[in-house]
């Protein structure tokens, strides 16, 4: 999945014109904490919210007032994984997208980045999440594979997170099963250390930790 399909074109971008009281309450009307300048079609960078934030600025336009501006953006080619790069390591809630030519194509919204990732991850679907702690040398995805098949589950998806120890991952696995028990005991037959699991009843308040994971992960 590229940028390109998941670009909104109803938030509006900011023009030289508006003034700082305009930018500064379409922020909290859209609940974000930057919006995108341009010119034309030619994309300037992001105004940031607390750059607005003094009222003797309200009645400014955005040339006047000359605020600092943020050149954070990805191309519409780049994968939707450079996207969530990009917004985890600016602590961005949009993101700028550009096309080849460096002009403005739209921007992407990290709500939409969580509802892509909630339906690439299966999160909607019945079943069970189980979470690993493994060495990365010991990591091989066949072999926890075999064991949830060998139980007629099946793996509907599975991510590796990065954890403090370099040598070690957590990989977390969602599989259409809601009955874990019998897999949990085939992982520890077979030595895995299962640090968490739940089924679809236990896991929506955990959705949450999950994606923040991921942006951490994908930050490193």
């Amino acid at each position: 999945m590229f940028a390109l399909k998941l670009i909104r074109d109803n938030v509006p971008p900011l023009k030289m014109g508006d003034t700082c009281g305009r930018a500064l309450a379409w922020m909290e009307e859209l609940r974000v904490n930057a919006l995108p300048l341009i010119k034309g079609r030619e994309f300037l960078g992001l105004v940031s919210k607390s750059s607005l934030l003094n009222p003797s600025l309200s009645n400014t336009t955005i040339r006047e007032a000359e605020l600092p501006l943020n050149r954070v953006f990805v191309y519409d080619n780049q994968h939707v994984y450079d996207l969530a790069k990009v917004a985890s390591l600016h602590k961005l809630d949009i993101v700028p997208v550009l096309n080849n030519e460096q002009e403005y194509s739209g921007l992407v919204t990290v709500n939409d980045l969580v509802a892509f990732f909630a339906e690439s991850k299966s999160v909607y679907m019945p079943g069970g999440i189980i979470v690993l702690e493994m060495a990365l040398k010991d990591y091989t995805m066949s072999q926890i594979a075999q064991i949830m098949e060998s139980d007629g589950a099946h793996i509907l998806s599975a991510s590796v997170s990065a954890t403090s120890n370099p040598q070690r991952i957590e990989v977390t696995i969602k599989i259409d099963k809601i009955d874990i028990s019998r897999i949990l005991a085939g992982l520890y037959r077979y030595n895995y250390n299962v640090i968490a699991s739940y089924n679809q009843s236990e896991h929506s308040d955990d959705l949450q930790n999950r994606y923040d994971s991921l942006m951490n992960y994908l930050s490193i």
